[in-house]
């Protein structure tokens, strides 16, 4: 074999392992930025998940703010309503079953928006005011709406600090 045979034979060789080194190290930054982007993908899917659930937990919480404030608000105008009947700075007239009626519908809207043990405690504050409304001569009725609402502020508290637990 003559040198010019040889060197065209190398230079073969050279060109060959030229494209073949290209054509891999090509494939293997494709398959490295593939994997970086699916890495990339799925993280942002996550952060995207994550923060989807931490605006509906966000939304919930301010649900359940409004929805408490609502029957504290309506136990409060019941109870006023009906203080002001008994000691007869106003005439028995229906407002004060309106007012009962508005608690009535602020403690079923609590219903959407739990939790059990608030709805319970709101069952009983309905159940008091409306034995206040309905009874207010039977002993012990006013002196069991306070312990009611305490019990219904009570649960409201203790539900409130479990959804804040869950944004630590």
């Amino acid at each position: 074999m003559d040198e010019g045979r040889a060197a065209l034979y190398a230079a073969i060789i050279g060109l060959a392992a030229v494209i073949i080194g290209a054509a891999v190290g090509g494939w293997v930054t494709w398959k490295a930025a593939r994997h970086g982007a699916d890495a990339a993908l799925r993280a942002t899917m996550e952060q995207l998940s994550g923060q989807a659930i931490n605006e509906r937990n966000h939304w919930v919480r301010q649900e359940r703010r409004a929805a408490y404030a609502t029957v504290i608000d309506a136990y409060m105008s019941v109870s006023m309503t009906a203080a002001a009947h008994r000691s007869g700075l106003r005439e028995e007239t229906p407002e004060v079953y309106e007012r009962l009626a508005e608690l009535g519908m602020a403690c079923k809207r609590l219903t959407l928006f739990g939790p059990d043990s608030v709805e319970e405690a709101a069952s009983e504050l309905l159940r008091r005011a409306d034995d206040r409304v309905r009874r207010p001569s039977e002993a012990g009725v006013s002196a069991g709406g306070g312990t009611a609402l305490n019990g219904f502020l009570a649960a409201c508290k203790d539900a409130l600090s479990r959804d804040n637990e869950g944004d630590e």
